[in-house]
């Protein structure tokens, strides 16, 4: 009887005490792409993809310059050709617009795995930084904006300049 008696006390001391309600946390959230995108980190970047595949491009635009106007020049004279020439140059620009689209394959493969590791270079110290923003504003959570799900934010919570900021003031070492 006595600990049945104690049992409902401490049932009703729970009941009747005041529970202290957690102290609400404050949000942010960071939108990566964009600190990919102004961060001059960012911006090194994408000058270093720039320098390194901008003579290609340029190459890619000139043979799919070509293989238009050999396609406008079998258009305006197939009228005047045997069938045997126009199946030649059919099979021709068939095979110069296959040999384009292999190396447009390669060279946007190439591109894509520099992008990847130039985003991995500029992601890599953006925990760290996000954590020290996080602290410095007080906020407990920090979302990715794109990712987190959430349909609407207020711009306020919006922390992404302010980590742009510190990574801008971090150097960056351009061995890795």
């Amino acid at each position: 009887m006595k600990q049945c008696l104690l049992l409902i006390l401490s049932f009703l001391f729970l009941f009747v005490t005041p529970v202290q309600a957690a102290k609400p946390g404050k949000i942010g959230y960071v939108n990566m792409q964009e600190v990919i995108d102004k961060s001059q980190w960012g911006l090194q970047a994408r000058e270093t993809l720039k320098e390194k595949f901008g003579d290609k491009q340029q190459e890619l635009a000139k043979e799919r310059q070509s293989i238009g106007q050999l396609q406008q020049t079998l258009d305006k004279d197939k009228a005047l050709m045997s069938q045997k020439e126009l199946d030649k140059k059919t099979a021709e620009i068939r095979e110069h617009k296959k040999k384009f689209q292999q190396k447009l394959a390669e060279i946007q493969k190439e591109v894509v795995q520099e992008e990847d590791k130039l985003a991995n270079r500029i992601l890599k110290p953006a925990p760290a930084i996000i954590a020290a923003v996080a602290k410095d504003k007080q906020v407990s959570a920090v979302f990715e904006r794109r990712q987190s799900g959430l349909l609407y934010v207020d711009e306020g919570l919006d922390l992404t300049a302010e980590v742009i900021k510190w990574l801008d003031a971090k150097k960056l070492d351009a061995k890795k």
